[in-house]
This record gives structure tokens, C-alpha cells and sequence, in this order.
């Protein structure tokens, strides 16, 4: 993995060029949302350049001591962020109609800084920090000059994904999580078929046991809402961390 700045540009843009179409971008970012939940590393990554392109000091020191912190964690974690490269392929290939190619020498300058592993680059290394401090002195809030810009979006991923997902998504739901965010529409569509017929036996059977009308009367409720459920991922999730709660 030579780096990480194209896949920061490219999720960026996925949200910024999705904004406009409610469902699309809703659906873009809960993806992405999902990918950064199931990778600590990724999030990291995710986190940490975003930071370090809108980070805000008073002086050259407090920048420099936030730069040199988060570029060593990163350095550290290159090896895990590699694992995650084929799910971060497959997010960006399914949406390459809103990717765009776009030059960000911030994250440029932060992958020379964590990837170069060369002796000789030395010197362009100690100008990367050099202009990645400069840039995080008196620096305007990008929230002050532009306060719709969708890409403020990708700022909060990580504060908005317990609200979208944590909250919302037991513990074993969420492990599940890992590999329904890699299945194609086809994949999801059988795969929910039949996760749905195992989970509505499942709870008929119960039914049929059940000596408790209490219990019974939210088994069949729960038996309606899962009739209702579209081949989506989120149902998927629900309806199979349902299954493994019943077994």
C-alpha cells in the first residue's frame, strides 16, 4: 500500500458528489460509517488526516509536537491499514461514477511522511513537516469559510456513527457487519432470502412452544416487522443478529 491519500480523496468525494441525492448519500455514508466501525485502524487513518488538515495553532511548536505524535501512530499502523485495502477497493469501485481525481497535498505530504521508507527522501520528508506545520498556524476554520461544504461531513463520520450504528446495532449484529459491507446486491438478495426464512421458522417454532402469552404475543410482532424487511444490509444484519440471539 503506497499510501492512503487517494482513498481519503476518493471517500471524501463519494460524500461530497452523493450530497445532493438524499437516499444515494444517506446510503454512502452509512457504508463508510460501517467500514470505519469495523476497522479501528482505518478510523485512525480516516481521523487522524482529517485532523491534521484542519488543525488550528497559535504556533509552530504546538503544530509540530500534534504532527510528529499522529504521523508515528500512523507509521505504526501501516501494516493493519493494508488489511483493509480490499474493503476499501470495493467500497471506492462501487461508487467510481462519483469519485474524482483531485490532488490534496496535505494528505500527500502526510503519506510521504508515513509511507516514505526510503533514506534518500530524507530531505523531502523534513519539507512535508515542515509545510504541514506551517499549515495548521493561524489557520481559518474551514467550518468560518465554508459552513455547508459537504465535506465537513466526512469530519464527524466517527462522532455520527454511534448515532447511526452503535445505538442502533447490538454487539452481535455488528460483528456481523464485516462481511455484509462486502457483498454484492445479488449476494445480499439470496443471503436475506433465506436468513429470513430461517429466522421466520425459527420464531414459529417458538411460538408453537410458548406457554407464555406475553412472550407469545412479541414473537408474533417480531415474526410482522421482519416480514417487512427489504433485502437491504442493515436487515440483513438485524435479522441474522436476531437469529443468533434465538439459537
Amino acid at each position: 500500500m503506497k499510501g492512503f491519500s487517494n482513498y481519503k480523496q476518493s471517500l471524501d468525494s463519494i460524500l461530497e458528489n452523493s450530497f445532493k441525492q438524499k437516499k444515494e448519500f444517506k446510503k454512502n455514508l452509512s457504508v463508510i460509517m460501517g467500514a470505519l466501525k469495523y476497522s479501528k485502524t482505518l478510523k485512525e487513518f480516516f481521523t487522524l488526516y482529517n485532523e491534521i488538515e484542519n488543525k488550528n495553532y497559535n504556533n509552530l511548536k504546538d503544530g509540530e509536537n500534534f504532527l510528529n505524535e499522529a504521523t508515528t501512530h500512523l507509521k505504526n499502523k501501516k501494516a493493519d491499514l493494508l488489511k483493509v485495502k480490499p474493503l476499501l477497493d470495493n467500497i471506492i469501485t462501487k461508487r467510481k461514477k462519483l469519485v474524482e481525481t483531485k490532488t490534496n497535498k496535505i494528505y500527500e505530504n502526510i503519506d510521504k511522511i508515513v509511507f516514505s521508507n526510503n533514506i534518500k527522501n530524507i530531505d523531502s520528508v523534513i519539507e512535508s513537516k515542515k509545510t504541514l506545520t506551517e499549515s495548521m498556524v493561524n489557520r481559518k476554520s474551514l467550518v468560518e469559510t465554508k459552513p455547508i461544504d459537504p465535506k465537513i461531513l466526512s469530519m464527524v463520520i466517527n462522532k455520527n456513527y454511534k448515532k447511526e450504528y452503535e445505538n442502533s446495532l447490538t454487539e452481535s449484529q455488528q460483528n456481523i457487519l464485516k462481511n455484509t459491507l462486502l457483498m454484492s446486491e445479488d449476494t445480499l438478495e439470496k443471503e436475506f432470502t433465506d436468513i429470513k426464512d430461517i429466522a421466520l421458522s425459527r420464531i414459529n417454532k417458538l411460538i408453537s412452544e410458548s406457554t407464555d402469552d406475553t412472550l407469545s404475543a412479541k414473537l408474533v410482532q417480531t415474526k410482522d416487522k421482519i416480514k417487512t424487511f427489504s433485502p437491504t444490509k442493515i436487515s440483513y444484519i438485524r435479522v441474522r443478529g436476531l437469529l443468533e440471539d434465538l439459537n
